[in-house]
């Protein structure tokens, strides 16, 4: 399949990322987060000015576009204008990564990132861009994590997925616009399409997920283990069809 010329330079941005994730030493870790948070800022620009007839759906104007000069701005203008396209991502946890990716660019070389929380901004990254441009970064389109918080990242994003793809499918007026992975469930169980055994689990991992995320340590590696463990169960629980 060939590539689609408008996404090389934001693919190009996260395999550089990928490199230097795979040195694992503090300074890599840096330039890693630093060419992350790039590529995503290119693949949103990229992505809010290509033709409607490529995107497939409304956009911003050229005024709207050339007056976001901010991150932030992008990521209104995203979640205006590309809701649709953000299944298993937190614009959230975009702009909180954005700005400690802002802390490592302009506070010098003392600062260091924690490789989890780079993975994590990685595992993001990866989602946003296959999202966007309905292509992945390597074949076959599975993405890989390097820690288990990246693991955690995937596998919620795949849950996520999921329960919005079964949305779409019995719940017709759920087709428009974001709901959390908990409105997905009550709806796909008001429907008879899953049981509410684990309802209560999706919504303490839905907690945990934020917390974790955003948290300024990574937790124990048995603790994320336990909640990529859960996640697993609700996904396998989830009809295929």
């Amino acid at each position: 399949m060939t590539s689609k010329p408008w996404i090389s330079g934001p693919k190009e941005l996260l395999a550089h990322a990928a490199q230097h994730l795979q040195a694992r030493n503090p300074f890599d870790y840096r330039v890693a987060m630093i060419s992350i948070d790039n590529a995503i800022e290119l693949a949103i620009r990229t992505f809010l000015g290509l033709p409607k007839r490529i995107r497939g759906s409304g956009g911003p104007s050229r005024k709207e576009l050339e007056s976001a000069i901010g991150f932030p701005e992008l990521l209104y203008l995203l979640e205006k204008h590309g809701q649709d396209r953000l299944s298993g991502v937190e614009l959230g946890d975009i702009e909180w990564y954005h700005r400690l990716r802002n802390a490592l660019y302009h506070d010098g070389n003392g600062v260091t990132v924690d490789p989890d929380k780079v993975d994590a901004y990685h595992q993001i990254a990866r989602l946003l861009f296959q999202n966007l441009f309905d292509a992945s970064i390597d074949p076959p389109a599975e993405l890989s994590a390097t820690t288990l918080l990246g693991e955690f990242i995937i596998k919620w994003a795949t849950l996520e997925i999921r329960l919005k793809n079964l949305a779409m499918k019995y719940l017709p007026k759920y087709n428009r616009g974001y709901r959390s992975a908990v409105s997905y469930y009550d709806g796909l169980i008001a429907k008879s399409i899953i049981p509410s055994t684990n309802r209560a689990q999706l919504e303490e991992l839905t907690s945990i997920r934020n917390s974790v995320v955003h948290a300024p340590t990574v937790p124990e590696a048995s603790e994320i283990r336990r909640y990529i463990e859960s996640l697993d169960i609700l996904i396998k629980q989830l009809p295929t069809s």
